[in-house]
């Protein structure tokens, strides 16, 4: 006690000061309305600064709460995209089946891509199934969106896919409404566009057509969606229409594929080769 008594007394001029100091502070910002202003504002500034800079500390400390709650909740919504990929996949294999269930006897193995390439001129898909799962050379290969390809080789697990992005792929496909005939080829250019040649010229076709599977081949059953009339030209004989055709499936985001097995195909080859050897 006698200490801080010392202290005042040794001090007591600038206690004094200090007092004197508010008291003046006190009167000039309560009696004088800008100065109030000036000082409730300052006051304001510095208050929200350091509640804010408390709310930054708080939060960095929590990060690692946040952050797995983000984590948990992206692989929920992983989940979720999985599961509404896998239904429109079913919904996809439902309406093949009975678009086709009338017009030749086929089965259907889903497989899902596990290679692909769309840049190079001579393109490749290799999927995760093979002939253990019922697949073998010359099937069908179709997505949810349209035409894929045709298998081209296969092992016990893996089969090898030659799409419509090769320049050995050759498609014989029809024109709706009009039903023209052509042969889908593909030269390179563009990962989404593909060419239909040998049209007629007097066939009546226009920008915007569905192009479809004419069911002239043993891979594919009629009708099914191969792209939309992009633009038309003539051929350079102009004998034909070259039509460019924006293909359905998007090739650089394929997932999942399902292969057709035509069980009457190699009825239909033996039958054309039996003919081929008759009349040579």
């Amino acid at each position: 006690m006698k200490g801080l008594l010392e202290f005042f007394y040794k001090h007591n001029h600038w206690l004094l000061f200090l007092l004197l100091e508010g008291i003046s502070l006190f009167l000039l910002f309560t009696f004088n309305d800008y100065q109030g202003r000036v000082w409730m504002t300052s006051a304001g500034t510095v208050t929200g600064g350091v509640l804010e800079a408390g709310q930054r500390i708080t939060g960095y400390f929590g990060l690692t709460a946040e952050n797995r709650r983000l984590a948990e909740q992206n692989a929920a919504l992983e989940e979720q995209v999985f599961g509404l990929r896998q239904m429109l996949d079913s919904i996809a294999l439902d309406r093949l089946t009975a678009e086709t269930e009338n017009e030749w006897p086929f089965s259907v193995v889903p497989a899902t891509v596990i290679e692909n390439s769309t840049g190079k001129p001579n393109n490749f898909i290799t999927i995760n199934k093979g002939t253990l799962d019922g697949i073998n050379p010359d099937m069908g290969v179709i997505s949810s969106d349209g035409v894929v390809g045709v298998t081209f080789r296969c092992s016990a697990h893996y089969t090898l896919v030659l799409p419509i992005l090769n320049s050995k792929s050759n498609l014989s496909c029809k024109v709706r409404p009009g039903d023209s005939f052509g042969y889908l080829e593909w030269r390179g250019i563009d990962a989404r566009n593909a060419q239909l040649c040998d049209v007629p010229r007097y066939a009546d076709i226009s920008v915007g057509d569905t192009v479809v599977t004419s069911g002239h081949s043993a891979f594919f059953p009629e009708g099914l969606m191969v792209g939309i009339v992009a633009a038309i030209e003539p051929s350079a004989d102009n004998l034909s229409n070259d039509i460019s055709v924006r293909l359905a499936t998007s090739f650089a985001r394929l997932k999942h594929v399902f292969v057709i097995g035509n069980t009457g195909a190699d009825e239909r080859r033996e039958l054309v080769k039996e003919i081929a050897e008759k009349t040579e």
